[in-house]
Formats: C-alpha cells, sequence, structure tokens
C-alpha cells in the first residue's frame, strides 16, 4: 500500500471543519511562504487530508493560498461503487475550511487509474463514457467557487516506455480518453486551470528524460488536435538518490513555456531514504536539496505554483510509510515542518529560495 491508495482518518462532522481554526500558530514564524510567493507571481499549495488539525490549518492559513485534498476528490474514494452514494463528507469538510478562510481548491484528480471506481473496470463497456462523464458533471461543479485548478489526469505517463503507461483505459482509449476527459472538465469548471499532473518529470535519470519526451510530446499532439490544457504539474518527490539535473530540467519547463503552457509544482517534498540517521546533518542535506531544487525551477515566468504534499511531518505519507521507499534506521523527516509543527532547516531553504528568485513578469 502506498500514499495514493491510503484513505486515512475518520470522517470529521462538516461543522467542526467550518469554523477558522481555533490555535494561533503552534510556533510562530514571521515569516509567511505565501507573503514570499506572491512577491515573485507565485501561489503556495498544500496537500491536507482534512480531518481538522487545528495546528496544521494554522500552518496552513499562514503559509498557503490553496489547499490540495490528499484523497477526498480521489474517485475511488468519493463513488467506489456505482450503487452507493457519493461520499462527500471530508470533502464537504475541507471545502467548508476553505471556504471559512479564504483558501481556494486544487481538484485532485479527475482520472487516476490507482482509483479507479469499480464501475470504470470495463474500459470498452459500452457505457464507461456516459459513466465517467455523469460522474465529473456531479463532482467538479460542487466546488466549483473554490476551485483553482484540476490535475484532470494524473500520472499518465509509463516509466518503462515512451507513451502512457499500461493501464485497461488509456489501452483502449488512449488519447481519445484524455481529450474527452479534458472536454468534460472543461465544460464541468470552465475557469479552472486544468492540468495534466505526473512524477519523475524532474530527475536525471535516463528514464525520467523520457518521460519528458514523451510528455511534451503528448501535450503538443494534443494542443495540435485542438485539446484545451493549460498546464502540466510536476510532482517532484525528490530523492537524493535520484538528483535533479538542471539542464535538462530548465529545457522541459521552456519546451512547455513555447507551447504556451504553465508549470504547476504539485506535490513536493523529500523522500530522506538515504541520508544520515544523524538528525542534523540530516536535515541540513534535505534544506540543500529543497533550495537547489526551486533554484532550478522558479527562474521560469511559467511556474506558476509552489505546492507541498503536506507541511508538516506529523501528517505526512512518508512518515506514516506509505511512499514506495522506506528508511532503515531513522524516522524521515520530509517536510518542512515538524512532527511539532516546528520549521525545520528545510522551512528557511524554501524562504531563503523564494527570496532569491528572480522577479516575474
Amino acid at each position: 500500500m502506498n500514499r495514493r491508495n491510503f484513505l486515512t482518518g475518520t470522517v470529521a462532522t462538516v461543522a467542526a471543519l467550518a469554523a477558522p481554526p481555533a490555535r494561533p500558530l503552534p510556533f510562530r514564524t514571521e515569516v509567511s511562504l505565501k507573503k514570499l510567493a506572491a512577491e515573485k507571481s507565485l501561489k503556495v499549495s498544500t496537500a491536507y487530508n482534512g480531518g481538522g488539525h487545528f495546528d496544521l490549518e494554522a500552518l496552513i492559513l499562514h503559509h498557503c493560498d490553496i489547499v490540495t485534498p490528499e484523497n477526498a476528490l480521489k474517485p475511488g474514494f468519493l463513488a467506489p461503487k456505482r450503487t452507493i452514494n457519493f461520499a462527500f463528507e471530508r470533502m464537504d469538510g475541507t471545502a467548508s475550511f476553505c471556504r471559512a478562510n479564504g483558501l481556494r481548491l486544487h481538484g485532485h484528480t479527475l482520472y487516476w487509474h490507482q482509483t479507479q471506481p469499480a464501475w470504470l473496470n470495463d474500459a470498452g463497456n459500452s457505457s464507461f463514457v456516459r459513466d465517467y462523464m455523469s460522474y465529473a458533471g456531479q463532482v467538479m461543479p460542487r466546488y466549483g467557487d473554490l476551485i483553482d485548478s484540476w490535475d484532470v489526469i494524473n500520472e499518465p505517463f509509463s516509466d518503462r516506455k515512451a507513451g502512457y503507461r499500461k493501464n485497461p483505459v488509456l489501452d483502449v482509449h488512449g488519447d481519445e480518453f484524455v481529450r474527452f476527459l479534458f472536454r468534460t472538465a472543461r465544460r464541468a469548471a470552465p475557469k479552472a486551470k486544468l492540468l495534466i499532473n505526473d512524477y519523475s518529470l524532474s530527475c536525471g535519470a535516463a528514464y525520467c528524460q523520457r518521460k519528458r519526451d514523451t510528455a511534451l510530446a503528448t501535450v503538443e499532439r494534443l494542443l495540435k488536435a485542438g485539446m484545451s490544457i493549460d498546464g502540466v504539474g510536476l510532482q517532484a518527490h525528490l530523492a537524493p538518490t535520484q538528483p535533479v539535473h538542471k539542464t535538462p530540467l530548465s529545457s522541459f519547463i521552456c519546451g512547455l513555456n513555447d507551447l504556451g503552457l504553465e508549470v504547476f509544482i504539485t506535490e513536493l517534498d523529500v523522500n530522506d531514504i538515504e541520508l544520515p540517521e544523524n538528525i542534523a546533518k540530516r536535515d541540513k542535506l534535505i534544506a540543500a536539496i529543497y533550495k537547489d531544487y526551486l533554484g532550478a525551477v522558479l527562474e521560469h515566468d511559467n511556474v506558476k505554483r509552489l505546492g507541498f504534499w503536506g507541511l508538516s511531518d506529523a501528517e505526512h505519507w512518508i512518515v506514516h510509510g506509505y511512499a514506495p521507499f522506506k528508511r532503515k534506521r531513522g524516522t524521515p523527516r520530509p517536510a518542512l515542518f515538524d512532527d511539532r509543527y516546528r520549521p525545520k532547516p528545510a522551512f528557511f531553504a524554501v524562504a531563503e529560495a523564494l527570496n532569491q528568485a528572480p522577479a516575474r513578469t
């Protein structure tokens, strides 16, 4: 099991989540990432799984403009079976928190192969397209007043070859299904930014370059076919075992810019699997990874969002063991704040990277 199929916690009541946080920041930092980012025409987002964690919500309000529901908008969570009513409770709670506090939402995700509802397993069924259109039409407008953007399709590209990943839907329908998703999303959320989101688009390994080439070629092909797409999401789950190479990454971002597309950093964190057990040394190395990555991407004007896959170690998917790789010794420390919501060197490295980023048009 990993983060992508992990559905944590119990469903909180909408009323409990509707009120603003009951506490101030647990450890005050005068620095606000969203204020630093705003000076560079950037927005800041974070994943949040809901549940009314007041200390975490205080951090979110201080540092973020946008919330990405970690699990609550995934199709398999909302509609596991065709005959069951939509499970909107957790998502409604998160939406109430955002609405009460002036935050926006990033929709994650309209389609993802790992959380596919049971009624979509037969991709060749004649009702497939009709069912998915009905699903999108019921889900996407529900939070339309809050939605800033959507991951229309998540992780479509193969790690092993050029092209789409092996998947019952994409195997049968390919580009046709992707175009259908974007047409449906545009009708249901006409003001939202619509993205293709994927991982391994940042590292220097050969398979990452193949994936970047695939993403760029696919997006260009779909745009020429008339598809309405606004940008590409770089998940940016960084690891010292797969270091970022600035030149190919910058070339990719420039290629997307040439196509008129924006870039969103959507799920940034650092998997410290191979870093030392000593916390002080490890925190310093993690901070350097964050800063180096942001130094490579923030110089590009078409990078519009800096999104973290969780602000604190206390609620982080890596800490809770749902990342595909594990530390052999010591508790992971992937986020900007520790499990007591105290800022770590990574937080100050991110703040410094934002300060040092060039001005944008």
